[in-house]
């Protein structure tokens, strides 16, 4: 029994000294963990840029930088010298508002006519676009007697910017005063003006705002690609601004001047360089016809001609022949009077375009066409020159 006692106890002390072994050995082996002292430096978060989330312009700012909100502007205030001080009927649906409220009926007179004159002082506010009869308007009927159909939101542009003439207003003048020789001055013809022409122009043909050569093909409707572009594809409709992220889709040019952009490589002005955007192609077959135009003045008619964009009627007599307007020339009875036929379809042109300064972006190929046929028919020198 003594014997057995001292087995067990014996054994009882080497498993004791087996576990504080194996622990000792499982610490050894096990990875150290370091305890940071107080003496650690704590941890720093780098500094952050502090990111500032822009805040989107609200439509009324956007409104107020444009031409529409413009009151100082001549389109609002052409009228203020007047006796009495009011827009005339012809003028106050696009540059008044309650001359639009008056044209669309919303004031409860007769729809798609102007029965008042309008009083000075107001702008193209908020309601003039946004209300409930533009909600339903969707057809729009141009000088020409052509109407577009199927409009969507761009019909309020179209409505004030279609012009106030075309190649039939042109011909009519004509017609009228039964002018057969088309170079013999009449002092009954009168210049005719075709105002803010920007959405004509990309309908070409259909609506014929520029004057057409009979016997010429033009072309129509301007798509890009399959798609054609309606005014608010390309513009803001508060601020008026390009949108010059649309141009970027499909057009790649430098900075932010879409005068760069041209898709073929065709020299339509005659002068070898095929890289210029279309609208330098454009720009120089306008200096050729207005060249062309005061040739043509001097040459012909014998009276010259100059043209300011800046004061209505815009054509005058440049009595110096210096080829410009000078101050004491600038008056209205120095209006040109001199009109022959021909003269005056070639005129229109000219201010056709000077008063749609995208013409280049709305419909290049047909202002190249029109282009081409005013220098062409007035005798001007086309040589090099392509017509689309």
């Amino acid at each position: 029994m003594g014997v057995q006692r001292t087995s067990h106890k014996n054994m009882s002390w080497l498993v004791l000294a087996f576990m504080i072994g194996a622990v000792t050995v499982l610490n050894a082996c096990s990875p150290k963990i370091e305890v940071p002292t107080s003496s650690a430096k704590p941890f720093t978060c780098p500094e952050c840029e502090t990111l500032v989330c822009p805040v989107p312009e609200s439509y009324q700012d956007l409104w107020f930088t444009s031409a529409h909100a413009d009151a100082e502007a001549e389109a609002f205030t052409h009228w203020n010298e007047d006796d009495p001080q009011e827009i005339p009927v012809d003028c106050a649906k696009c540059h008044s508002r309650p001359g639009l409220i008056d044209f669309l009926g919303i004031d409860g007179t007769t729809i798609n006519q102007v029965d008042n004159s309008a009083k000075t002082g107001t702008t193209i506010t908020c309601y003039v676009c946004h209300n409930e009869a533009f909600e339903d308007l969707a057809s729009v009927v141009f000088p020409s007697g052509s109407t577009l159909r199927l409009l969507g939101p761009e019909v309020r542009c179209i409505l004030c910017h279609q012009g106030r003439a075309s190649t039939s207003t042109v011909d009519k003048a004509i017609a009228e005063l039964a002018l057969v020789d088309l170079d013999v001055p009449s002092t009954e013809l009168e210049f005719i003006n075709s105002h803010s022409t920007s959405a004509a122009t990309p309908f070409g043909t259909e609506v014929q705002g520029a004057y057409q050569y009979a016997g010429n093909t033009y072309k129509g409707r301007f798509n890009r690609g399959e798609d054609f572009f309606s005014c608010l594809d390309c513009h803001n409709q508060h601020s008026l601004e390009l949108k010059f992220e649309t141009c970027g889709e499909c057009h790649t040019f430098t900075g932010t001047d879409p005068r760069d952009i041209r898709v073929d490589t065709t020299d339509y002005d005659g002068d070898g360089d095929i890289s210029e955007g279309i609208a330098y192609e454009i720009s120089a077959l306008q200096e050729t016809l207005y060249s062309t135009i005061k040739a043509y003045s001097v040459q012909i008619v014998g009276i010259p001609i100059a043209y300011d964009l800046e004061t209505h009627p815009y054509y005058f007599i440049d009595t110096n022949n210096n080829g410009l307007i000078d101050l004491e020339e600038n008056l209205s009875d120095n209006a040109y009077n001199a009109w022959t036929p021909r003269l005056l379809r070639a005129a229109y042109n000219y201010n056709y375009l000077t008063h749609d300064p995208g013409a280049y972006a709305h419909n290049s190929d047909y202002v190249l066409q029109i282009l081409y046929d005013s220098i062409d028919n007035l005798g001007g020198d086309v040589t090099g020159m392509s017509r689309p």
